[in-house]
């Protein structure tokens, strides 16, 4: 049995929350260990030969457990990652749950700043991410892509060069706080298994410290706000309140 869906993304959006409710349906199996990292091991896919086992060593459902699935929010971003999770799995359902990417960022960086990865302040950090993109060249930066990360319609569209849109589903990270058995009943449907209720609601992200400065706000939106309107357009969503 291989596993059927992944949680790809987006990164600081929501995502382990998602995990840990899946986890807690009885037809559904998610490793205790979330993010496995394995479309974006780079070591892994030096070989010419994938050793697909030692993914599914990860994987241990019991009889009941009818889908395996897990959540590792990089390969939403890791560009090579697209094409192996369809190497592996074409039928595989991507799921995407999506933050303002304003926020998005500025929680990314708390985040590296709680792991000691990042001593700049804010604004250097964003001044200076291009220029640290381009360390890890020819690969991603795994730590110091900020702003890179929230431009979702390239994540989104490089996916649909190898997976049709039904095998997608978007969701957006105030659905699953605001609406939360709701947004669960739209998951439990996509994968095509019953519906599930006895599920209590979780924090989605703890609060991040250092609240973000008006101006660091006003320029983030500078950058985003064109990525916004496309996302609108892409997905038919209303994303007014992240533009304002």
């Amino acid at each position: 049995m291989k596993v059927s869906f992944l949680i790809v993304g987006a990164q600081k959006s929501g995502t382990s929350a998602l995990s840990y409710f899946l986890t807690h349906h009885p037809n559904i199996f998610i490793p205790p260990q979330k993010e496995l990292h394995f479309f974006d091991n780079e070591k892994i896919y030096k070989t010419t030969q994938v050793d697909y086992n030692q993914y599914h060593d990860y994987f241990q459902p019991k009889e009941q457990q009818i889908i395996m699935g897990e959540a590792t929010p990089i390969y939403m971003y890791w560009k090579p990652a697209a094409r192996r999770i369809h190497e592996y799995n074409p039928d595989m359902k991507l799921i995407y749950i999506l933050r303002n990417p304003i926020d998005r960022a500025y929680s990314n960086y708390v985040m590296e700043i709680k792991r000691n990865q990042e001593f700049l302040p804010f604004k250097l950090a964003l001044f200076f991410e291009p220029i640290r993109r381009l360390l890890a060249f020819p690969l991603q930066t795994r730590t110091y892509s900020y702003c890179n990360r929230g431009f979702y319609t390239k994540c989104i569209k490089r996916m649909l060069n190898f997976f049709p849109s039904s095998q997608m589903l978007f969701l957006k990270t105030e659905d699953l706080l605001l609406d939360h058995l709701q947004t669960l009943k739209k998951i439990f449907e996509f994968l095509e298994i019953p519906e599930y209720d006895n599920i209590e609601q979780k924090t989605i992200f703890p609060n991040d410290y250092l609240p973000m400065k008006k101006f660091d706000r006003q320029v983030l939106r500078k950058i985003y706000l064109k990525e916004i309107e496309e996302l609108e357009r892409m997905l038919s969503w209303d994303l007014s309140d992240w533009k304002k």
